[in-house]
């Protein structure tokens, strides 16, 4: 297959080498003739960077293709988070912004400030910022994404590598960030409720002369709040001030800056099975049982990032984008973790982590997108370049602590651990990619071709030792997707992708390791109403089956166990199903369901084979419905109510127990009097008692209880 997709990038490449000029005199023809000028419109902006209000469903999806193609046309299962629909859901979180999207599991509703601990079809995915890969030396130390700073979230599911480059075989989820607008509409928020939260935040912007060529924008928030865990914060203070210059109607330069400083700490109490999952004869483990320590816990993070966008239509079928960011993180990082439960199974056995991570990261995307046609055969050309430069300094101690009782606790004071004592490493990797796509339009058919070879270098220094390990890497992965576009809106479509994933470090012989590489297969159907039907709006239902594979996987040396070795296989597959939209009566609907059997098909340990990953269920299930109701043209109110079903999953590996199943309820109310709202929402609403997740016997985590929060804003 790859040597098709290498062909097929050959085609595309004599394709794009086309004059421009022959092009311009094509797309004029066509747009003489009103038939031909609706298969062939001229697309210009490549990266969406607006939602429609009060709609679930925007009407194309960018990140997917880097291009502006419809949702429906997409080879691809898609769910385009609007602005709307965190707003609506009041997504306090990355999180909980994907929560009711199918095959994305959050890992049991488990909120965590550090960062998104979760799954796309059973693979961690991979976390972008405007169409580029945002820090994240571990999902502890990960760049932070604030929902208040975004106009929409992007789920793709599956492999995207054949644009994007190194990553997982799940998918990714790309966040994009607010925008100056010549029509902002200016809001202020002030929430508050559960965990003493208080909440302000802010999004103002306009014009700075009056042609409306420069145009500005400022988010900002501030947050004091615990979490469900005791003694675990929520502090935030964020900004985002950005700048767009337009002298024209062919270019948009905009300049885009954040700074947030995070003080938090991890709501993932470790705690054991017996107590939590297991019936235990001392009881239950306190759902806010602290596992750490008060004195000694600090969850400190600083990130700023400095970038921009510029978009230049050079002619009316040919546009450049480019897109650049830099980013930096200083975490510090102190906690106590649990590693062994006591003989008489009432304490734990702790080791107190003194972490330090100071990350550094640069990307560049450049990217040529060129529409024309050949005869019947409508082309849009993307041709790009991607960079991407990442330093890593990573410090790092650990030593015994006292041991807990987890049923009457007395905190003993904590020896810290030698600063960088354990490990003292410096990284620094580098990926350049070149990528290229064709997507042709016959008549009513819609092929996708993508390739892209990219060409990784990193150098790992051991400071404690002075060794150090060279890794060169360099693989091509591509995409071939088909869609039929039907005369009723149901549109079928089957795709092949591959993905890799470079691995940094070495077997215990000194042999570094190769990448991680995989394959998908994915076969669905799209239907989006061609002409609308009556009471249904906004409305689009996806169903696909599909098959991921995923090679050398690193799995635990057998003879030396604090290594590593690349014998692993694991394998996805699975059902899908989302719908999104207004029914009649304007009712507002979310729905999707998942069915997903991933497995471990190959490993050193031999238990292992055959056996589920942890944390990953098989079947999850989501509904939200919402109505509003207008009582005069100022008063207005809304209700909305959702359920949130996720499967039981494995506790361990080998299985050993198994983690129940969760059904949790949410609640959301609003009125508004004109452009002012007062909203309501509350999560876990029946305050069910429920483990979110165990990925070993010592390391199970409590669910929130019931959360409810109020949010007052205005809008002008």
């Amino acid at each position: 297959m790859s040597g098709c997709l290498r062909v097929a990038l050959c085609l595309s490449a004599l394709i794009a080498a086309l004059p421009i000029v022959n092009a311009s005199a094509e797309e004029k023809k066509s747009a003489s003739s009103p038939a031909r000028a609706k298969q062939s419109p001229v697309v210009h902006e490549t990266i969406r960077v607006s939602a429609t209000r009060g709609s679930f469903l925007p009407a194309t999806a960018s990140s997917a293709t880097k291009t502006s193609t419809p949702l429906e046309l997409t080879p691809q299962n898609i769910t385009v988070i609007t602005q709307e629909r965190m707003s609506v859901l009041n997504a306090r979180s990355l999180s909980e912004a994907v929560r009711y999207a199918a095959g994305v599991s959050d890992y049991g509703s488990k909120d965590d400030p550090r960062g998104y601990f979760g799954t796309i079809r059973g693979f961690t995915p991979d976390i972008y910022l405007d169409g580029t890969r945002a820090p994240d030396a571990s999902t502890s130390q990960s760049f932070s994404i604030e929902p208040w700073g975004l106009e929409e979230m992007d789920v793709l599911r599956g492999a995207s590598s054949a644009l994007y480059g190194s990553g997982q075989l799940g998918g990714i989820i790309n966040a994009v960030s607010k925008r100056p607008h010549p029509d902002q509409v200016n809001e202020i928020d002030f929430q508050t409720g559960s965990y003493g939260r208080v909440q302000g935040a802010v999004d103002v912007g306009g014009a700075l002369n009056a042609r409306k060529t420069l145009l500005w924008r400022f988010n900002g928030l501030i947050r004091k709040s615990d979490t469900y865990a005791r003694n675990i914060k929520n502090n935030e203070i964020y900004v985002a001030p950005s700048l767009s210059w337009r002298p024209d109607e062919k270019t948009n330069l905009t300049l885009l800056t954040s700074f947030e400083q995070l003080d938090a700490g991890s709501t993932a109490q470790f705690l054991p099975a017996v107590g939590t999952v297991l019936p235990s004869r001392w009881g239950r483990i306190a759902r806010n049982f602290l596992s750490s320590d008060a004195d000694y816990d600090v969850y400190s993070k600083r990130q700023v990032a400095v970038g921009y966008s510029v978009v230049r239509h050079i002619l009316p079928n040919w546009t450049v984008t480019q897109n650049m960011r830099y980013a930096h993180l200083d975490v510090l990082y102190r906690f106590v973790t649990t590693s062994s439960l006591s003989a008489d199974k009432q304490s734990i056995n702790r080791t107190a982590l003194n972490q330090q991570g100071n990350y550094n990261n640069v990307t560049l995307d450049t990217r040529s997108a060129v529409t024309f046609r050949t005869g019947a055969i409508h082309h849009e050309i993307l041709t790009g370049v991607d960079f991407r430069s990442d330093f890593l300094a990573n410090r790092r101690g650990q030593r015994a602590a006292p041991a807990l009782n987890l049923y009457a606790p007395v905190y003993r004071a904590i020896t810290w651990p030698v600063y960088g004592s354990t490990s003292s490493t410096n990284e620094t990797e580098t990926d350049t990619g070149v990528y290229a796509q064709e997507q042709a339009n016959w008549q009513r058919w819609y092929l996708t071709l993508s390739g892209r070879g990219d060409f990784t270098q990193s150098m790992t220094v051991n400071n404690l030792n002075g060794g150090r390990t060279p890794q060169n890497n360099n693989a091509f992965t591509g995409r071939v997707g088909l869609v039929y576009q039907s005369t009723i809106g149901l549109n079928p479509y089957v795709s092949y992708a591959t993905s890799f994933q470079p691995q940094v470090g070495t077997t215990f012989g000194g042999t570094a390791f190769v990448p991680t590489t995989g394959k998908q297969i994915e076969a669905g159907i799209k239907y989006k109403p061609v002409h609308p039907l009556r009471g249904i709006d906004n409305f689009m239902l996806t169903a696909d089956f599909f098959n991921l594979v995923q090679d050398n996987v690193l799995t635990a040396d057998p003879s030396n166990s604090s290594f590593s070795v690349q014998t692993g296989r694991q394998r996805t597959r699975g059902f899908e199903f989302e719908g999104v939209g207004r029914l009649p009566y304007r009712i507002d609907f979310i729905a999707s369901f998942t069915y997903q059997d991933p497995r471990v098909l190959r490993s050193t340990v031999a238990a292992q084979i055959g056996q589920r990953p942890v944390a990953i269920p098989s079947h999850m299930a989501s509904l939200f419905l919402k109505r509003d109701v207008a009582f005069s043209t100022l008063w207005q109110a809304g209700l909305g109510a959702g359920m949130r079903y996720t499967g039981n999953t494995a506790g361990s590996i080998p299985l050993t127990f198994s983690v129940p199943s969760q059904l949790v309820w949410d609640l959301q109310a609003h009125i508004d009097r004109g452009r002012t709202r007062i909203q309501f929402n509350g999560t876990n609403i029946a305050n069910r008692r429920y483990v979110a997740m165990c990925t070993r016997d010592v390391a199970c985590a409590w669910a929130p209880g019931r959360a409810v929060f109020v949010t007052l804003s205005q809008r002008w």
